[in-house]
Parts: C-alpha cells; sequence; structure tokens
C-alpha cells in the first residue's frame, strides 16, 4: 500500500542537487526572458526557455549535463504531477453568478469539451487512416494533441512516467513527444492568438481593441510600493508556518489518492493507475470536508496555486530539458500533418463557433478558450489581456466559472489521462469515431439549446 523502501542520505543529497539544477536553469531563463525584448514580446515563459537551455547543455547537443543526470532529472515530472494536480481544488469556495454568466459559462464549457473530444478524434482518425499505414507510428499518437496542446507542458511532463512504464502504455517515445506537442500548441497558442487578434481587429470582431496588437509591455518585475500579497495567511505563526500547514494539507491529499489506487487495486486486481488524477480526489474531499465546516477559513487558495506554481515550473522545465531530440526528429512529419489539421479546428471554434454560442463578446470568450486550449491558461489570459487590456468584458470572470467543471477532467486533467488508455484498448479507428461523434453531438446540443438567435460578429 505504501513504499517501505529505505532512502539513503546519499540519495536525497542526489535529488536536491538534481533540483537544484533545475532551479539555476530556472533563474538563468528568467534573467534572460526579463532582458531580451523578443523573448518578453512572445510572451515566452521562463519555465520553457529553461527547459531548452537544459536541452543544449544535455547529452544530445553540447553534452555539458551527461545522459546519466539527465535521465534523473528527466523522472522529476512525474512526481512533481502529483502536486501539481493535488492543488487543484483545494481552497476552491462556490461562488455566485448571473444568468447571463451562467449561460456563457455552460456554453463555454460546452466549447472546451467538444474541442477536446476534437482534438483526440481527429488525431486518431489521422492516425488510423494516413499515420500508421503511412508511418507505422503508433496509435497512442492520437492522444498527443490534447495532452499537449490543451493539458500543456505540465500534463505533457507528468505523462511521461506512464508513457515509459512497460507496465502501462508501454510507449517511451510519448514521452518525449508530448513535451514536444506542448511546446508547438504553445507557439501556436501566442503567434496564432496573436495573428486571430489582428484579423478580428481588422474585421471589428473585437468589443474593445480598436488597433491592431502588437503584444503589450507589461510591467515584468514590481517595484516595492508596486506589489500585491501573492498569497495570505489564514492562520497565526504561533500555531504553524501558514506555508507548511498547507504543505501538509497536500501531503494528505496525495496520501488519500494512494489509498484509492491501492483499494481500486485490491477491488478490481488492478495495479496500473497513475497516481495523480487520484491525489486530486483526495484535496477534493478534502476540500469539500473543510468548506463545510467551522474551519473553511483555514485554506488560502492563494497559497496552494504558489505551491502549485512552484511544482510546475520545476515540472516543466525538468519535461523539457529531458526530450529525447532523437525521436522528435523521427516523428517530425506525423507532428507537422497534425499541427496544421488541429491548427484549423482551433481557428474553426474560434471563428465559426463562438460567434454562434456566445451571447456577450464572443471573441473575446473564444481567444482566451483558443489560448488556454493551445497553450496553457495563462495563454489563454495573456491573449485576452491584448485583445481587452483593461479587463472591460465579462470573459474571463466567465472563463474562470467554468474551470471547476473543466480543469480537474479535461485539459490535464482525469479524462486527458484516460485518452490514451481508451486507445490503447479500443484503437485509434474506433476511438477516433466516438470521440469526432462526441464533439458533434455536443455541436448539435449547442444548435439545440444554446444557438444565438441573431449572429452579429462585428461587436464594433
Amino acid at each position: 500500500m505504501f513504499p517501505l523502501e529505505k532512502i539513503t542520505g546519499g540519495t536525497l543529497n542526489n535529488l536536491l542537487f538534481y533540483i537544484s539544477i533545475v532551479g539555476l536553469l530556472l533563474v538563468v531563463a528568467s534573467l534572460i526572458r526579463l532582458k531580451v525584448r523578443f523573448l518578453r514580446k512572445a510572451f515566452i515563459p521562463a519555465s520553457l526557455l529553461g527547459g531548452l537551455i537544459g536541452l543544449a547543455l544535455g547529452p544530445h547537443a553540447l553534452k555539458i549535463i551527461p545522459a546519466t543526470m539527465m535521465t534523473s532529472i528527466g523522472s522529476l515530472p512525474g512526481t512533481m504531477i502529483t502536486i501539481v494536480f493535488s492543488c487543484m481544488l483545494l481552497g476552491v469556495k462556490k461562488e455566485e453568478t448571473g444568468a447571463h454568466a451562467l449561460h456563457d459559462s455552460v456554453t463555454g464549457l460546452l466549447w472546451l469539451w467538444s474541442n477536446s473530444f476534437m482534438q483526440v478524434g481527429a488525431t486518431s482518425l489521422l492516425c488510423a487512416v494516413a499515420l500508421i499505414p503511412i508511418f507505422n507510428i503508433n496509435p497512442l499518437f492520437g492522444s498527443l494533441f490534447e495532452i499537449g496542446f490543451a493539458g500543456g507542458h505540465g500534463t505533457a511532463g507528468g505523462m511521461a512516467s506512464l508513457f515509459e512504464d512497460p507496465t502501462l502504455l508501454n510507449w517511451s517515445d510519448g514521452a518525449s513527444l508530448a513535451p514536444t506537442v506542448a511546446t508547438i500548441g504553445l507557439l501556436v497558442g501566442i503567434l496564432g492568438g496573436m495573428v486571430a487578434i489582428n484579423y478580428g481587429v481588422r474585421k471589428r470582431y473585437t468589443k474593445i481593441l480598436a488597433e491592431p496588437a502588437q503584444g503589450n509591455d507589461v510591467l515584468e518585475i514590481y517595484p516595492e510600493g508596486n506589489r500585491s500579497a501573492s498569497s495570505n495567511m489564514t492562520v497565526s505563526q504561533d500555531v504553524v508556518e501558514p506555508f507548511a500547514l498547507h504543505l501538509g494539507v497536500i501531503g494528505i491529499a496525495v496520501i488519500i489518492g494512494r489509498l484509492i489506487v491501492w483499494g481500486v487495486g485490491i477491488v478490481f486486481k488492478y495495479k496500473g493507475l497513475p497516481l495523480f488524477p487520484f491525489a486530486m480526489i483526495g484535496g477534493w474531499m478534502i476540500n469539500f470536508v473543510i468548506q463545510h465546516s467551522s474551519l473553511r477559513d483555514l485554506f488560502d487558495r492563494a497559497t496552494f496555486q504558489r505551491i502549485q506554481g512552484m511544482a510546475l515550473e520545476i515540472l516543466i522545465v525538468a519535461a523539457m530539458a529531458s526530450i529525447q531530440i532523437p525521436v522528435v526528429v523521427e516523428y517530425w512529419m506525423p507532428l507537422l500533418i497534425a499541427t496544421v489539421i488541429i491548427t484549423v479546428f482551433m481557428y474553426f471554434w474560434l471563428f465559426w463557433l463562438s460567434p454562434r454560442v456566445f451571447s456577450h463578446c464572443w471573441f473575446e470568450q473564444g481567444i482566451i478558450r483558443f489560448g488556454a486550449f493551445t497553450g496553457v491558461a495563462a495563454v489563454g489570459y495573456m491573449l485576452l489581456r491584448t485583445s481587452d487590456p483593461k479587463m472591460e468584458t465579462d470573459a474571463g470572470t466567465i472563463y474562470a466559472l467554468g474551470c471547476p467543471l473543466m480543469s480537474p477532467f479535461i485539459g490535464g486533467g482525469l479524462v486527458t489521462t484516460m485518452y490514451p488508455y481508451f486507445i490503447k484498448n479500443f484503437g485509434a479507428l474506433a476511438a477516433g469515431l466516438t470521440l469526432c461523434t462526441a464533439s458533434i453531438a455536443l455541436i448539435v446540443v449547442m444548435r439545440l439549446f444554446f444557438w444565438n438567435r441573431t449572429i452579429q460578429k462585428q461587436q464594433r
């Protein structure tokens, strides 16, 4: 049920050293990111840049970081993803909202779920009819774009251990391809999103922005006197350090997750379940109990987000730095073909579906989802901020309202982790047809119940 192996002091010192190497890469990348104007304009995150620096220093390029060390660094994402998922529902409080926001929140959820099904379904069908016969690739390739585009580097890195484990997915190439697809998705989200915004401005689709967007020079170093709290104290330090308390709660969520995995293994005689989705369930269980008790003020959502963000930064750097370059080169053509097709579908969801289902500020609501499901939520909000600099629309709030019914499941959640198993068990053709049908079915639901009576693309 629980690991009983003895961990030596040397092993812990090695772990500390490997994390220190990741930290060094992240700090160097942060300084470069702050000083190089091109990187600032392109909104390239320091964690991605740090991973690319590590990749350049690794055994496939400059050979400064040896292969054995890089292998150990590459194992960090499998652990960090458990911390990321544990925090996902901790500290979340129920919020009330109005009817119009509720309508667009529901349609936004259907937009995202149908898009998630499309990313896996279309790629799986592509595998079945072309990529497998021509390039002889693994059918699990069909799951990579939802993992990388919608899930981002965090999910891609976290899935690496599942792809590599011979008792689970048993496709080691997927561990390198998933972060690569996530990088491609980030570029599609940032560059493709900026192209979409400029096109939207010229066509008067944007509600607020009236001039072509060039990328905003936002404040990136906050001087003293212009700083806001990144988290809040919820308990006196005389009792316990608040950060340590929240870290302990995450630990309890992980323990509950291990108990669930152990219980499922006992009942169903199956021992191949990953820990991280069930650690999220453990976090939800803790949060549900606390939010319905007198201790509801004990948790600070922002503190959990800071811990989650720290783990995510380590995860991304380690995942990118440990990419197997020869594997990526081997798959360049299937990656290119699938990227073009999925990008076309993303633009279809943005420009065709969005104005038909969103009752207010359709472009802003579409662009935040476009960014989130090609890159990460931060890219979505960056694109929203570019098209709505003063955040005058409700697009950001409405997107956030739907997150509790989206983030735990798709775009890096529980359903995302199930897609590869679905493809493995039923094959690329059956999985592709099923998920494409599900995607179309959700669009039909939107057409029947949420379609706008008049479609007005121009908002200015």
